[in-house]
């Protein structure tokens, strides 16, 4: 009878649980959890992270991951993990006698963590057996991997491979070392007290030794190949991506977020599906507008800002964007005055006008010929082009008097730049769930001025005054416009005490930017 009692009830109890307790799929736990949102670049390379509040947190796709870290992983958490049946009985045996630790392998680890419960009691611990049973019996162990290496925490308010070989190494997860792997193999049991940033470099080598000796101990890597592991350099937080994030980043990923919105792909949703976003923005365009902007300025009067914007006319995806790094301010979309960088939208309304009989240029006029260019009509809900009464137009718009955003009017030379077909400047080329495209921007061009309205290559100088300076040039492949000036619109000189026009300081920083172009004519 008390062999019966024995055996028998934990059996029972056994059964009543594998019964009665539901083991959520990996697809409802990873489906509740916020997911980082990759912003890229044109070409596929990292751009940026868009991080939820509870950490970084990149899904990664069990064929993704490298099968070195998976063999670190195995090696270091659970050497028995591809033929156990969801626990290690030895390990349950010790946890048991001692109603504390022990005992959790990589499927119990994901039970735990999936659940939430982590009490230190027997019947938590009989509970996760069960479950472990369970969800072994069935998901396929890749399945508990995957889930289990994207739900876990690598420190550094990072979950996942993928967001820690970014904190740690400052790379892509595919470019990782053995000694790499080792290294985040080796976190996993205390994700922030292993971190060399933390508890320094000496106790951080320590673990690592001891989780590259696993793979050597269980056969994952040769004794040689062991012997010539060495720790791996190891970035301080500051030094990774999101310890650099910059106010033109910033500029950057509310353009993104906010065009997605409005096409009906708010954060949340991107976040919940965990997406990547793959933008317009080149690289190496990218990096000479902002270095153009940062070393041209430098030295010149404080006061002074600087907005670049590139778009390409035939798709209106904009290349390079640089709303200054001097605050949350974006002066790529604060409204200032063109002057005469307005001079072309005025030569084609002219040119429209020699059908009219009379002839005449008016307000309107011009003001529908900016907005056949690519000015937007309403920004914000008010009218562009317009009186502050929304009505009226004074005859001073000629003048280039009315306020315009820099990226807007890079459309407009864009649009000339293209034969007077316009697409819409724009930052999003698609959206995709990792091969997938889930969504892709419509490129299609519609004819918006007459072919003869069309702007040579090259560059067009032009100012409001000295308090607002301009340079726009474009080409077939390229449209760039600078603006520089100030917070307050009054005369602006350099350090030299040379008034600000669109011939000295703006051209200097639209020669930099489009020197690849200026150097193959």
């Amino acid at each position: 009878m008390l062999a019966g009692l024995v055996i028998g009830v934990p059996a029972i109890a056994f059964a009543i649980g594998y019964l009665v307790w539901d083991v959520r799929s990996p697809q409802e736990v990873l489906a509740e959890l916020d997911k980082t949102v990759v912003v890229e670049y044109a070409d596929g390379t990292e751009l940026m992270r868009v991080v939820p509040p509870d950490g970084d947190r990149t899904f990664t796709p069990y064929d993704r991951i490298p099968r070195k870290l998976v063999d670190a992983i195995v090696a270091v958490e659970d050497p028995t993990f591809w033929t156990n049946g969801g626990f290690e009985p030895t390990g349950i045996a010790r946890a048991m006698v001692t109603g504390v630790g022990g005992g959790s392998g990589i499927t119990q680890q994901y039970i735990k963590n999936s659940t939430g419960e982590d009490d230190a009691t027997l019947f938590r611990k009989f509970k996760e057996l069960v479950l472990a049973t369970k969800i072994t019996d069935r998901q396929s162990k890749e399945q508990i991997f995957e889930s289990y290496v994207n739900i876990i925490s690598f420190g550094r308010n990072t979950h996942g491979p993928a967001a820690a070989a970014q904190a740690y190494f400052g790379k892509q997860l595919a470019d990782i070392s053995w000694s790499e792997a080792a290294f985040l193999a080796g976190m996993l049991q205390a994700p922030y007290g292993h971190d060399p940033a933390t508890v320094g470099p000496e106790q951080a080598a320590r673990r690592w030794t001891y989780a590259a000796d696993k793979l050597a101990e269980r056969g994952y890597v040769s004794p040689a190949d062991r012997s010539g592991m060495a720790y791996p350099q190891v970035l301080d937080p500051d030094e990774t991506r999101a310890g650099r994030t910059s106010y033109s980043d910033y500029h950057i990923r509310q353009q993104v977020l906010t065009e997605l919105e409005t096409r009906g792909w708010p954060l949340e949703r991107l976040r919940r599906e965990g997406l990547t976003v793959r933008t317009t923005l080149d690289r190496d365009a990218q990096g000479r507008a902002e270095r153009a902007v940062r070393d041209r300025l430098a030295g010149e009067p404080a006061e002074l800002r600087a907005a670049v914007v590139s778009v390409r006319p035939r798709d209106g995806g904009v290349a390079a964007y640089a709303g200054g790094n001097w605050g949350v301010t974006d002066y790529a979309v604060t409204p200032r005055r063109p002057g005469s960088a307005f001079r072309p939208v005025v030569q084609l309304a002219e040119f429209r006008a020699r059908a009219d009989d009379p002839p005449v240029v008016t307000g309107p006029k011009i003001r529908q010929a900016a907005y056949d260019a690519g000015v937007p009509e309403f920004l914000d809900g008010a009218r562009t082009l317009t009186a502050p009464d929304g009505v009226r137009i004074a005859s001073s718009i000629a003048e280039g008097t009315y306020r315009l955003r820099p990226l807007d009017l890079a459309g407009v030379f864009a649009t000339f730049a293209s034969g007077g077909m316009r697409v819409a400047p724009h930052f999003v080329a698609e959206l995709r769930r990792g091969d997938e495209v889930v969504w892709r921007q419509d490129t299609t061009p519609v004819p918006a001025l007459p072919r003869e309205a069309a702007l040579p290559a090259g560059g067009v100088p032009g100012e409001y005054g000295t308090s607002d300076a301009w340079m726009a040039g474009a080409s077939t492949s390229m449209a760039t416009l600078v603006w520089v000036g100030g917070d307050e619109e009054r005369p602006r000189a350099d350090w030299k005490g040379v008034p600000l026009t669109g011939a000295t300081l703006p051209s200097d920083i639209w020669r930099e930017v489009v020197s690849p172009e200026l150097s193959t004519r």
